[in-house]
């Protein structure tokens, strides 16, 4: 059975074509989006930097990897949520985040969306 990505893995995929202040190429991102949704083709993910990210730090919209147990380290760039079409972007699992990371991002990206 092929692998579908789940809410709360993490996966490596290409982040091109993006334009401005979106991330580049190839990165690590956080599947957020449920796996009925994703079998659909699309994911809605969050991308992981491994930079400094200052800015975004500044407004609380990065959760770090950092110390969480995860092999990834990096941060989770809750404002830079993309609908990607993880077929044709070739995702491949890498591992899930702790359920502790999952509810820190969700919880972010419910106070962007509907604060």
């Amino acid at each position: 059975m092929p692998y579908v990505p789940n809410r709360g893995d993490i996966v490596h995929l290409q982040f091109d074509p993006a334009s401005g202040q979106e991330m580049k190429g190839p990165h690590f991102g956080l599947v957020v989006s449920s796996k009925p949704f994703n079998q659909r083709g699309l994911a809605m993910i969050c991308p992981i930097s491994q930079g400094t990210a200052a800015a975004a730090r500044s407004f609380g919209t990065v959760v770090t990897l950092m110390g969480c147990g995860s092999d990834t380290q990096g941060a989770v760039h809750c404002h830079q949520l993309k609908s990607l079409d993880w077929r044709a972007r070739k995702a491949a699992k890498k591992e899930s985040v702790p359920q502790h990371v999952l509810n820190d991002v969700m919880a972010r990206l419910e106070a962007i969306l509907f604060e």
